[in-house]
Parts: C-alpha cells; sequence; structure tokens
C-alpha cells in the first residue's frame, strides 16, 4: 500500500516524526494518498496519461491533482516541470513527495520549519492545513479530522526502530545525519534523520547511503 512507501519517503525528507504525520494526515484529507487523484469538471478519463503527453491543459484547466490536490496554474506548472525534470510522470508518487517537500521548503517556509522541529501533531496538522495546502474550509471540524488522520498515521508508523524485513537492508543513523537530494555536503540539507531512525537501504557510493534520498556513511550504517 502507499502508506508505508509515502511514510519512508516523507520521514527521509522531513526528518521529524511528527511532521511526517501532519503532512500525511493532510493528504489523506486530500487525496486519500491518491497520487492521481484529479477533480473538477474538466478532469479526462485518462487524466494523468493526458497530463503526460500533451493532451489536456494540465496547468490552467482549473482540476485539482495529485497528493496535495495542487489546483493554483503556477503550483500545477512547478509540479509539471519538476515531472518533466526528473523523466517521470506527473502521476509517480516518489516524484510528488519529492516536489511537495521542494514546494513546501522553498515557498512555505513556516509550515516547513513547523514540519522539521514540532514535536506537536496538532500544531504541525493545522500548520501544514492554514499555511501549504489552504483548503476552502479552515473549520474546527476539518482540522481535528486532519489531526486524527495523522495521529492515526504517527500510531501506525513512528516508535522504536523494528527488525529488518527479511531479505532487506536498513540504514540506521548511529547519530543525527543531515539528509539531502544527491550525495554532496555542499548543496543545502532537506531535512534530517534522528538517531535510532531507520530507512530502506537502496545502495552506497562513496561513503554515502542511498534511501529515498542521501545520507552520510560517517553518521549512519547499514544493517541486515
Amino acid at each position: 500500500m502507499n502508506e508505508k512507501v509515502i511514510w519512508d519517503c516523507l520521514l527521509s525528507l522531513v526528518g521529524n516524526v511528527y511532521g511526517t504525520a501532519a503532512i500525511m494526515g493532510n493528504l489523506m484529507a486530500e487525496s486519500s494518498l491518491n497520487p492521481q487523484c484529479a477533480t473538477g469538471k474538466n478532469k479526462t478519463a485518462n487524466y494523468t496519461k493526458d497530463a503526460d503527453n500533451g493532451a489536456i491543459d494540465f496547468v490552467n484547466d482549473g482540476v485539482a491533482y495529485g497528493l496535495v490536490q495542487w489546483c493554483f496554474c503556477t503550483r500545477k506548472q512547478g509540479l509539471m516541470d519538476y515531472a518533466k525534470a526528473t523523466g517521470r510522470s506527473v502521476g509517480h508518487l516518489q516524484m510528488q513527495l519529492e516536489y511537495l517537500v521542494k514546494e513546501m521548503s522553498e515557498n512555505y517556509k513556516t509550515a516547513w520549519k513547523t514540519v522539521q522541529s514540532t514535536n506537536s501533531i496538532r500544531t504541525a496538522s493545522d500548520i501544514v492545513m492554514l499555511k501549504y495546502e489552504k483548503p476552502a474550509s479552515t473549520s474546527e471540524v476539518a482540522k481535528k479530522k486532519r489531526a486524527y488522520y495523522a495521529q492515526k498515521f504517527y500510531d501506525q508508523f513512528a516508535g522504536s526502530p523494528s527488525p529488518a524485513p527479511s531479505g532487506k537492508k536498513m540504514v540506521r543513523a548511529t547519530s543525527q545525519v543531515n539528509i539531502r537530494m544527491t550525495p554532496d555536503k555542499k548543496l543545502a540539507k532537506v531535512g534530517e534523520l534522528k538517531k535510532g531512525q531507520e530507512l530502506e537501504w537502496i545502495a552506497t557510493e562513496n561513503g554515502w547511503h542511498k534511501v529515498a534520498v542521501w545520507v552520510s556513511g560517517d553518521y549512519s550504517e547499514v544493517r541486515s
């Protein structure tokens, strides 16, 4: 299911379990965690395919799309540009998560700072809702619904590291380690992995471990 994939990817980018849960709770309310969710009168039967091949005016058609339900033209343009730049479909799950973090960290700094630093799920959930998602309804009922989803994801995935899945390797932080989109310490970090937190190992290259992104091998280890 998408839930564990989204949790692992977001945690690797955000570096904070509370903020990760808050983002996921908001995404659940927006799209039920479906990266190809499309809503609006102009959506087509094969909307993602039509967007990828240019058969529709994806940027300006007013259709809310993806995990975040991107709708405003400049935000959809950014999503499409990032998809093309990385050679993936506009409906690709991990691409959308990467773009979410890129967009939030660059353009919605209050929300980004909060999800990286808070230890309150409700605080982070409200900030993501009000400062990043900006839905039509910002009622207390709507806030509680998103915070409820966030708490469920936190309860499901956060806590002590679990044993490595059979046949798989994990990367465990031996101390706090910065998370980067590419294996280069000169580039800005996009998050942090706390000591003891783990993500599934993909590859090791030149002293860096690749998970959904990259962490320095100086502060992490791979275990079976």
